[in-house]
């Protein structure tokens, strides 16, 4: 899943590409590159037995505000337009 790393009110969060529009400063992961940093993630966690994730609610809280659209409804608008998919243009 692509992503787009923002500061919204000075703090940095990753956003999902799909359902939000590029600005200036945005940096673009593609998803060759968050692929990476997810697994830069799991090997940095690797040898913990049992990591307790806390929540991030401001993060999450400022992500929701940069929202436009949901990532599924692009999704299957996108796969109903695919002609091997059913969909029109073929």
């Amino acid at each position: 899943m692509a992503i787009r790393i923002r500061a919204v009110d000075g703090l940095r969060v990753a956003l999902c590409a799909a359902e939000t529009d590029a600005i200036a400063g945005d940096v673009y992961l593609d998803d060759a590159d968050h692929h990476a940093l997810a697994a830069k993630f799991r090997w940095d966690w690797k040898d913990e037995k049992l990591v307790d994730w806390p929540d991030y609610p401001a993060e999450w809280a400022a992500m929701e505000t940069q929202k436009l659209r949901d990532a599924k409804t692009e999704l299957e608008a996108w796969l109903a337009r695919q002609p091997e998919q059913g969909g029109g243009n073929g």
